[in-house]
């Protein structure tokens, strides 16, 4: 309870700064097609410093136990999704939009900096192994999915840069390297806006939409609640059935990183593949925007069910 009372206070302080960002567009300070320069700066340059900052620590058997607990433990959640949501389609008359939008969670530019201010610097470490499946994932089934078979690019599923700092990460893991001084308070000084940041440029997303608009669409409820709750539990009760943290009571912090993860809203990705394939991608703005809003209060409920059960 503690730690999700933590998380709790946290996560309002990241609205308090989503709050800024709508200010400021709604003051006329900045326009809201400026949050688009701020997210790429933050997807393209400062994540990526965020990652590489996460993996200067000391490797040792049970940060790779954890790490690779992890991996596989995101990986098992797409493989569980994927099936799910097309066995929904044609009851529930889901598009492929709203299919990416229950499956892929905003692992990167919302959870790590998420996980920094909430749990600890260390803990980013684990939150960047939820990048490797996630973009093994996203750029395969989830391009087909919006963009169509034909879209599956190998190089921009292993060459964007948050792949790129994740295997920088793990060369700088493996060898004990670390950049001189000047490069790495660079890096640092890079990773720590993240947060604030991100969390900006959201809300200045949301002020440029009509809110009327966006809570009107009903479809966007149930789409954002099995992104935002019932996927994210359905983890949580093969997790508990799996016996896993019952053998392994270490994982149990470190899986909690990963529940974080797939408690997220829809990722931002999926709304930019909406928008370069036009696909649909008002709907998918309007499913970012209320996940985003709903999210500060589903995160610490799925976190408190996730200490409850397991």
């Amino acid at each position: 309870m503690a730690a999700t009372s933590v998380l709790l206070s946290k996560l309002g302080s990241m609205m308090l700064m989503m709050v800024v960002g709508f200010v400021i567009v709604r003051l006329h300070v900045m326009k809201t097609e400026d949050a688009k320069i701020l997210s790429k700066l933050t997807v393209m340059v400062l994540t990526p410093c965020l990652i590489i900052r996460a993996f200067e620590i000391d490797l040792t058997p049970e940060r790779l136990k954890g790490f690779i607990a992890c991996v596989i433990f995101a990986a098992s959640s797409y493989i569980v999704w994927i099936p799910l949501s097309r066995l929904m389609k044609r009851p529930f008359h889901l598009t492929a939009v709203d299919r990416a939008t229950m499956i892929y969670p905003n692992v990167g530019n919302l959870i790590l900096p998420l996980v920094q201010m909430t749990l600890g610097e260390d803990m980013v470490f684990y939150a960047a192994a939820m990048q490797v499946p996630f973009n093994l994932f996203v750029w395969t089934h989830g391009l087909s999915l919006i963009g169509g078979r034909e879209q599956i690019n190998p190089k921009k599923m292993f060459l964007n840069s948050n792949m790129v700092a994740l295997m920088i990460g793990i060369v700088v893991l493996i060898t004990g390297f670390r950049p001189p001084d000047v490069i790495n308070t660079a890096i640092s000084g890079l990773a720590d806006m993240v947060g604030p940041l991100s969390m900006v440029s959201i809300g200045m997303t949301i002020a440029g939409e009509s809110l009327k608009k966006i809570f009107a669409m009903k479809k966007a409820y149930p789409v954002v609640a099995v992104r935002l709750l019932i996927f994210p539990l359905i983890m949580i009760l093969l997790l508990a059935a799996s016996g896993l943290t019952r053998r392994s009571s270490d994982l149990l912090p470190v899986l909690q990183v990963v529940m974080m993860g797939i408690a997220a809203p829809p990722a931002a990705t999926v709304a930019q593949l909406s928008l370069v394939y036009d696909n649909d991608p008002f709907a998918a703005s309007v499913y970012s925007v209320i996940g985003n809003i709903f999210c500060v209060i589903t995160i610490p409920f799925m976190l408190y069910l996730y200490q409850m059960i397991l």
